[in-house]
Protein backbone atom coordinates (compact mmCIF):
# COMPACT_ATOMS: atom_id res chain seq x y z
CA UNK A 1 0.00 0.00 0.00
CA UNK A 2 1.50 3.44 -1.01
CA UNK A 3 1.82 5.78 1.53
CA UNK A 4 -0.14 8.88 0.89
CA UNK A 5 0.14 12.42 2.25
CA UNK A 6 -3.43 13.68 1.19
CA UNK A 7 -7.13 11.43 1.60
CA UNK A 8 -8.21 11.91 -1.82
CA UNK A 9 -5.37 10.48 -3.31
CA UNK A 10 -6.44 6.46 -2.14
CA UNK A 11 -9.75 7.42 -3.80
CA UNK A 12 -7.52 8.50 -7.21
CA UNK A 13 -5.55 5.05 -6.84
CA UNK A 14 -8.95 2.94 -6.75
CA UNK A 15 -10.68 4.40 -9.23
CA UNK A 16 -7.16 4.44 -11.94
CA UNK A 17 -6.81 0.83 -10.74
CA UNK A 18 -10.29 -0.22 -11.96
CA UNK A 19 -10.28 1.74 -15.16
CA UNK A 20 -6.42 0.42 -16.07
CA UNK A 21 -7.77 -3.49 -15.19
CA UNK A 22 -10.60 -3.08 -17.63
CA UNK A 23 -8.77 -0.71 -20.37
CA UNK A 24 -5.55 -1.18 -20.57
CA UNK A 25 -4.03 -4.28 -18.94
CA UNK A 26 -5.82 -6.32 -21.42
CA UNK A 27 -4.21 -4.01 -24.38
CA UNK A 28 -0.87 -2.91 -23.40
CA UNK A 29 1.13 -5.89 -24.04
CA UNK A 30 -0.40 -5.95 -27.17
CA UNK A 31 0.41 -2.16 -28.22
CA UNK A 32 3.73 -2.32 -26.91
CA UNK A 33 4.55 -4.81 -29.58
CA UNK A 34 2.73 -3.88 -32.72
CA UNK A 35 5.45 -4.25 -35.38
CA UNK A 36 6.60 -1.17 -36.41
CA UNK A 37 5.76 1.52 -37.49
CA UNK A 38 3.71 2.06 -34.01
CA UNK A 39 0.07 3.10 -34.58
CA UNK A 40 -1.17 5.72 -32.57
CA UNK A 41 -4.04 3.81 -29.83
CA UNK A 42 -6.73 6.83 -30.33
CA UNK A 43 -9.25 4.50 -28.80
CA UNK A 44 -7.44 4.32 -25.53
CA UNK A 45 -6.71 7.89 -26.47
CA UNK A 46 -10.80 8.79 -26.07
CA UNK A 47 -10.84 6.21 -23.20
CA UNK A 48 -8.68 8.39 -21.28
CA UNK A 49 -10.48 11.40 -22.51
CA UNK A 50 -13.95 10.38 -21.54
CA UNK A 51 -12.57 8.94 -17.81
CA UNK A 52 -11.60 12.82 -17.65
CA UNK A 53 -7.58 11.90 -17.45
CA UNK A 54 -6.44 14.46 -20.18
CA UNK A 55 -7.74 17.15 -18.84
CA UNK A 56 -7.30 16.35 -14.89
CA UNK A 57 -5.96 19.68 -13.77
CA UNK A 58 -8.45 21.99 -16.67
CA UNK A 59 -11.08 23.89 -15.23
CA UNK A 60 -14.19 23.07 -15.57
CA UNK A 61 -15.84 25.63 -17.70
CA UNK A 62 -13.46 24.00 -20.33
CA UNK A 63 -14.95 20.46 -19.51
CA UNK A 64 -12.16 20.19 -17.16
CA UNK A 65 -11.80 18.24 -13.79
CA UNK A 66 -10.06 21.10 -11.99
CA UNK A 67 -7.82 18.87 -9.65
CA UNK A 68 -4.55 19.85 -7.94
CA UNK A 69 -1.39 19.33 -8.26
CA UNK A 70 -1.09 16.59 -5.84
CA UNK A 71 -4.26 14.73 -7.02
CA UNK A 72 -2.67 15.01 -10.96
CA UNK A 73 0.34 13.50 -9.77
CA UNK A 74 -1.11 11.22 -8.33
CA UNK A 75 -3.34 9.71 -11.57
CA UNK A 76 0.00 9.61 -13.40
CA UNK A 77 1.40 7.63 -10.63
CA UNK A 78 -1.18 5.62 -10.68
CA UNK A 79 -0.98 5.19 -14.67
CA UNK A 80 2.07 4.45 -14.85
CA UNK A 81 2.17 2.09 -12.22
CA UNK A 82 -0.47 0.24 -14.32
CA UNK A 83 1.47 1.01 -17.80
CA UNK A 84 3.84 3.82 -18.07
CA UNK A 85 2.86 4.58 -21.81
CA UNK A 86 -0.89 5.16 -20.68
CA UNK A 87 0.18 7.40 -18.34
CA UNK A 88 1.88 9.28 -20.87
CA UNK A 89 -0.50 9.80 -23.22
CA UNK A 90 -2.38 11.68 -20.40
CA UNK A 91 0.60 13.67 -19.14
CA UNK A 92 1.48 14.78 -22.78
CA UNK A 93 -2.14 16.36 -23.78
CA UNK A 94 -2.13 18.30 -20.30
CA UNK A 95 1.35 19.56 -21.23
CA UNK A 96 0.34 21.04 -24.31
CA UNK A 97 -2.79 22.39 -22.87
CA UNK A 98 -0.66 24.12 -20.15
CA UNK A 99 0.52 26.92 -21.99
CA UNK A 100 -3.07 27.94 -23.62
CA UNK A 101 -5.18 28.06 -20.39
CA UNK A 102 -1.82 29.80 -18.58
CA UNK A 103 -1.20 32.50 -21.42
CA UNK A 104 -4.24 32.20 -24.29
CA UNK A 105 -6.91 34.55 -24.97
CA UNK A 106 -10.26 33.47 -24.00
CA UNK A 107 -11.17 33.27 -27.50
CA UNK A 108 -8.03 30.35 -28.00
CA UNK A 109 -9.53 28.83 -24.72
CA UNK A 110 -13.25 28.42 -25.65
CA UNK A 111 -12.10 27.03 -29.07
CA UNK A 112 -9.23 25.08 -28.40
CA UNK A 113 -9.26 22.81 -24.67
CA UNK A 114 -12.29 21.37 -24.47
CA UNK A 115 -11.94 19.13 -27.77
CA UNK A 116 -8.32 18.27 -26.38
CA UNK A 117 -9.70 17.44 -23.20
CA UNK A 118 -11.90 14.68 -24.19
CA UNK A 119 -9.54 13.05 -26.63
CA UNK A 120 -11.20 14.22 -29.77
CA UNK A 121 -8.27 16.99 -30.89
CA UNK A 122 -4.95 15.63 -30.29
CA UNK A 123 -2.39 17.95 -28.93
CA UNK A 124 1.15 17.88 -28.94
CA UNK A 125 4.08 20.37 -27.59
CA UNK A 126 6.72 20.99 -30.14
CA UNK A 127 9.58 22.58 -28.54
CA UNK A 128 12.44 20.18 -29.23
CA UNK A 129 14.32 20.46 -33.07
CA UNK A 130 17.48 18.90 -33.96
CA UNK A 131 19.75 21.41 -32.69
CA UNK A 132 17.74 22.38 -29.36
CA UNK A 133 17.17 19.80 -27.25
CA UNK A 134 18.69 20.88 -23.76
CA UNK A 135 19.74 24.32 -25.35
CA UNK A 136 15.57 24.86 -26.33
CA UNK A 137 16.54 28.08 -26.74
CA UNK A 138 18.60 27.36 -30.03
CA UNK A 139 15.25 27.42 -31.89
CA UNK A 140 15.87 27.54 -36.37
CA UNK A 141 11.83 27.28 -36.92
CA UNK A 142 10.67 30.60 -37.83
CA UNK A 143 7.30 32.52 -38.18
CA UNK A 144 7.43 35.49 -40.69
CA UNK A 145 4.17 38.08 -40.78
CA UNK A 146 3.11 38.71 -43.96
CA UNK A 147 0.16 40.29 -43.53
CA UNK A 148 -2.80 38.87 -41.73
CA UNK A 149 -0.45 35.39 -41.69
CA UNK A 150 2.95 33.99 -40.86
CA UNK A 151 4.59 32.36 -42.98
CA UNK A 152 5.91 29.33 -40.64
CA UNK A 153 9.53 27.07 -41.59
CA UNK A 154 11.05 24.41 -39.61
CA UNK A 155 11.73 21.28 -37.69
CA UNK A 156 10.69 19.70 -34.76
CA UNK A 157 11.86 16.34 -33.35
CA UNK A 158 11.03 13.96 -30.81
CA UNK A 159 7.93 15.68 -30.38
CA UNK A 160 5.24 13.24 -28.25
CA UNK A 161 1.89 12.72 -30.52
CA UNK A 162 3.75 14.98 -33.04
CA UNK A 163 3.27 12.70 -35.50
CA UNK A 164 -0.65 12.06 -35.01
CA UNK A 165 -1.49 15.44 -33.50
CA UNK A 166 -4.19 18.34 -35.52
CA UNK A 167 -3.30 20.86 -33.01
CA UNK A 168 0.25 22.02 -32.31
CA UNK A 169 1.39 24.35 -29.63
CA UNK A 170 4.40 25.60 -31.64
CA UNK A 171 7.75 27.33 -30.01
CA UNK A 172 9.86 29.23 -32.98
CA UNK A 173 11.07 33.11 -33.56
CA UNK A 174 9.16 35.07 -35.08
CA UNK A 175 9.92 38.27 -37.40
CA UNK A 176 9.22 40.96 -39.55
CA UNK A 177 10.07 41.02 -43.09
CA UNK A 178 12.69 38.84 -42.31
CA UNK A 179 14.72 40.63 -39.67
CA UNK A 180 14.67 37.86 -36.69
CA UNK A 181 13.65 39.34 -33.33
CA UNK A 182 16.33 37.02 -31.89
CA UNK A 183 13.57 35.83 -28.69
CA UNK A 184 10.96 33.30 -29.08
CA UNK A 185 7.37 33.26 -29.18
CA UNK A 186 4.77 30.86 -29.00
CA UNK A 187 1.90 29.82 -32.04
CA UNK A 188 -0.85 27.71 -31.72
CA UNK A 189 -0.82 25.63 -34.96
CA UNK A 190 -4.05 23.71 -36.59
CA UNK A 191 -1.91 21.11 -38.17
CA UNK A 192 -4.71 19.47 -39.84
CA UNK A 193 -4.89 19.87 -43.60
CA UNK A 194 -2.18 22.56 -43.65
CA UNK A 195 -0.23 23.13 -46.37
CA UNK A 196 3.11 22.49 -46.45
CA UNK A 197 2.80 20.45 -43.01
CA UNK A 198 3.82 17.05 -42.37
CA UNK A 199 4.65 14.58 -39.69
CA UNK A 200 5.78 10.83 -38.99
CA UNK A 201 6.30 8.35 -36.92
CA UNK A 202 9.79 7.92 -35.62
CA UNK A 203 10.33 3.91 -35.30
CA UNK A 204 12.11 1.63 -33.28
CA UNK A 205 11.40 3.56 -30.07
CA UNK A 206 13.61 1.30 -27.19
CA UNK A 207 9.94 2.04 -24.45
CA UNK A 208 7.06 4.05 -24.53
CA UNK A 209 6.01 2.34 -27.55
CA UNK A 210 2.32 3.05 -27.26
CA UNK A 211 2.78 6.79 -26.95
CA UNK A 212 4.41 6.94 -30.21
CA UNK A 213 7.12 9.94 -30.97
CA UNK A 214 6.63 12.44 -34.19
CA UNK A 215 8.87 14.26 -36.22
CA UNK A 216 7.40 17.37 -37.51
CA UNK A 217 8.16 19.57 -41.07
CA UNK A 218 7.04 23.24 -41.41
CA UNK A 219 7.13 24.60 -45.61
CA UNK A 220 6.44 28.09 -46.03
CA UNK A 221 3.15 27.08 -43.85
CA UNK A 222 0.58 29.88 -43.84
CA UNK A 223 -0.57 30.31 -40.16
CA UNK A 224 -3.24 33.11 -39.17
CA UNK A 225 -1.57 36.07 -37.67
CA UNK A 226 -4.45 35.11 -34.56
CA UNK A 227 -2.45 31.75 -33.43
CA UNK A 228 0.09 33.88 -31.79
CA UNK A 229 -0.35 32.62 -28.16
CA UNK A 230 0.06 35.27 -25.91
CA UNK A 231 3.26 37.96 -26.26
CA UNK A 232 5.77 38.17 -28.44
CA UNK A 233 9.19 37.14 -27.80
CA UNK A 234 7.66 35.69 -23.71
CA UNK A 235 7.89 31.71 -25.73
CA UNK A 236 11.34 30.50 -23.58
CA UNK A 237 9.63 32.17 -20.64
CA UNK A 238 6.10 30.05 -20.96
CA UNK A 239 7.93 26.77 -22.35
CA UNK A 240 9.99 26.85 -18.79
CA UNK A 241 6.87 27.33 -16.64
CA UNK A 242 5.12 24.52 -18.65
CA UNK A 243 8.54 22.51 -18.62
CA UNK A 244 8.51 23.41 -14.31
CA UNK A 245 5.42 21.69 -13.80
CA UNK A 246 6.26 18.58 -16.15
CA UNK A 247 8.57 17.76 -14.08
CA UNK A 248 5.97 17.00 -11.71
CA UNK A 249 4.60 14.79 -13.50
CA UNK A 250 7.62 12.86 -15.30
CA UNK A 251 8.89 12.44 -11.16
CA UNK A 252 5.11 11.00 -10.35
CA UNK A 253 6.03 8.33 -13.60
CA UNK A 254 9.27 7.56 -11.68
CA UNK A 255 7.54 6.89 -8.74
CA UNK A 256 4.80 4.78 -10.26
CA UNK A 257 7.18 2.75 -12.04
CA UNK A 258 9.35 2.19 -8.92
CA UNK A 259 6.44 1.02 -7.35
CA UNK A 260 5.18 -1.70 -10.13
CA UNK A 261 8.98 -2.86 -10.17
CA UNK A 262 9.13 -2.94 -6.51
CA UNK A 263 5.56 -5.10 -5.93
CA UNK A 264 7.04 -7.64 -8.84
CA UNK A 265 10.17 -8.16 -7.11
CA UNK A 266 8.44 -8.97 -3.49
CA UNK A 267 5.59 -11.49 -5.16
CA UNK A 268 8.53 -12.79 -7.34
CA UNK A 269 11.04 -13.47 -4.57
CA UNK A 270 8.45 -15.09 -2.24
CA UNK A 271 7.18 -17.42 -5.07
CA UNK A 272 10.08 -18.41 -6.64
CA UNK A 273 12.34 -21.80 -4.95
CA UNK A 274 16.34 -22.06 -4.95
CA UNK A 275 18.49 -24.15 -2.71
CA UNK A 276 15.09 -25.31 -1.10
CA UNK A 277 13.70 -22.16 -0.22
CA UNK A 278 12.24 -18.84 -1.54
CA UNK A 279 14.93 -16.52 -2.35
CA UNK A 280 13.25 -13.97 -0.44
CA UNK A 281 14.93 -16.04 2.51
CA UNK A 282 18.32 -14.72 1.20
CA UNK A 283 19.91 -11.80 2.26
CA UNK A 284 21.22 -10.27 -0.83
CA UNK A 285 17.65 -10.41 -2.28
CA UNK A 286 16.18 -8.53 1.02
CA UNK A 287 19.05 -6.02 1.06
CA UNK A 288 17.94 -5.34 -2.65
CA UNK A 289 13.81 -5.18 -1.69
CA UNK A 290 15.20 -2.81 1.06
CA UNK A 291 17.01 -0.55 -1.27
CA UNK A 292 13.87 -0.15 -3.64
CA UNK A 293 11.71 -0.02 -0.90
CA UNK A 294 13.86 3.24 0.92
CA UNK A 295 14.28 5.06 -2.68
CA UNK A 296 10.16 4.38 -3.50
CA UNK A 297 8.76 6.17 -0.49
CA UNK A 298 11.92 8.84 -0.98
CA UNK A 299 10.80 9.73 -4.31
CA UNK A 300 6.92 9.67 -3.33
CA UNK A 301 7.70 12.47 -0.52
CA UNK A 302 9.95 14.55 -3.16
CA UNK A 303 7.56 14.81 -5.79
CA UNK A 304 4.51 14.91 -3.03
CA UNK A 305 6.60 18.19 -1.88
CA UNK A 306 6.37 19.69 -5.26
CA UNK A 307 3.20 19.47 -6.12
CA UNK A 308 2.27 20.76 -2.57
CA UNK A 309 4.03 23.49 -3.49
CA UNK A 310 2.85 24.20 -6.44
CA UNK A 311 -0.55 23.91 -5.08
CA UNK A 312 0.47 26.59 -2.20
CA UNK A 313 0.89 28.91 -5.15
CA UNK A 314 4.45 28.95 -4.68
CA UNK A 315 7.76 28.89 -7.38
CA UNK A 316 8.24 25.39 -7.14
CA UNK A 317 11.21 25.40 -10.08
CA UNK A 318 13.69 23.65 -7.60
CA UNK A 319 11.30 21.18 -5.66
CA UNK A 320 10.25 20.01 -9.36
CA UNK A 321 13.58 19.76 -10.73
CA UNK A 322 15.07 17.70 -7.61
CA UNK A 323 11.96 15.42 -7.35
CA UNK A 324 12.62 14.84 -11.70
CA UNK A 325 15.99 13.68 -10.67
CA UNK A 326 15.28 11.36 -7.32
CA UNK A 327 12.27 9.79 -9.01
CA UNK A 328 13.04 9.02 -12.13
CA UNK A 329 16.74 7.43 -11.31
CA UNK A 330 15.02 5.90 -8.49
CA UNK A 331 12.72 4.40 -10.83
CA UNK A 332 16.16 2.89 -12.67
CA UNK A 333 17.22 1.67 -9.62
CA UNK A 334 14.21 -0.02 -9.52
CA UNK A 335 13.66 -1.72 -12.49
CA UNK A 336 17.02 -2.62 -12.58
CA UNK A 337 17.20 -4.25 -9.24
CA UNK A 338 13.70 -5.87 -10.01
CA UNK A 339 15.30 -7.54 -13.36
CA UNK A 340 18.38 -9.10 -11.13
CA UNK A 341 15.82 -9.92 -8.90
CA UNK A 342 13.75 -11.75 -11.44
CA UNK A 343 16.92 -13.14 -13.32
CA UNK A 344 16.73 -14.76 -16.54
CA UNK A 345 12.54 -14.26 -16.26
CA UNK A 346 12.86 -11.07 -16.01
CA UNK A 347 15.25 -10.48 -19.29
CA UNK A 348 12.66 -12.54 -21.21
CA UNK A 349 9.20 -10.48 -21.93
CA UNK A 350 7.13 -13.54 -22.22
CA UNK A 351 6.89 -14.29 -18.53
CA UNK A 352 7.03 -11.03 -17.06
CA UNK A 353 6.72 -7.24 -16.96
CA UNK A 354 9.80 -6.81 -15.83
CA UNK A 355 11.49 -6.78 -19.17
CA UNK A 356 8.83 -3.74 -20.28
CA UNK A 357 9.34 -2.19 -17.35
CA UNK A 358 12.82 -1.64 -17.62
CA UNK A 359 12.44 -0.51 -21.36
CA UNK A 360 9.77 2.20 -20.55
CA UNK A 361 11.36 3.68 -17.66
CA UNK A 362 14.66 4.63 -19.88
CA UNK A 363 13.15 7.57 -21.28
CA UNK A 364 11.75 9.39 -18.19
CA UNK A 365 15.57 10.31 -17.11
CA UNK A 366 15.81 11.99 -20.93
CA UNK A 367 12.53 13.68 -21.35
CA UNK A 368 11.11 17.22 -20.12
CA UNK A 369 14.83 18.07 -19.59
CA UNK A 370 17.18 15.66 -18.84
CA UNK A 371 18.84 15.02 -15.55
CA UNK A 372 22.25 16.72 -16.16
CA UNK A 373 20.20 20.00 -17.20
CA UNK A 374 17.86 19.11 -13.72
CA UNK A 375 21.39 18.89 -11.78
CA UNK A 376 22.74 22.39 -13.79
CA UNK A 377 19.23 23.90 -12.48
CA UNK A 378 19.48 22.59 -8.83
CA UNK A 379 23.58 23.22 -8.43
CA UNK A 380 22.74 27.00 -9.92
CA UNK A 381 20.36 27.77 -7.26
CA UNK A 382 22.21 26.84 -4.49
CA UNK A 383 25.95 28.22 -6.00
CA UNK A 384 23.93 31.29 -6.58
CA UNK A 385 22.14 31.67 -2.89
CA UNK A 386 18.45 31.34 -2.90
Amino acid sequence: MPYNIDPRQQAIRDEVREFCQKEVLPICRELDRRPEPQQFPHELFRKLGKAGYLGYVQPKEYGGCARSAIEYATLIEELAYWDAPTSLLAAVSELAMHPILAWGTEEQKKRYLPKSITGETVIAFSLTEPEAGSDAGNQKTTAVLNGDHYLVNGEKIFIMHGDVSTLTVLFCKLSEAGADSGKMSALIVESEGLEGYSAKTLEYKMGMKAATTGRQWFKNCKVPASALLGERGKGFRYALGTLDGARIDVAAQGVGIARRALDEACAYAKKRVCFGAPIAKLQAIQWMIADMAIRTEAAALLTYRAAQISDSGQKFTIEAAQAKVYATEAAKFCADRGMQIHGGYGYIGEFTIMEKLYRDQRLIEIYEGTSEIQRLIIAGHYLGGR
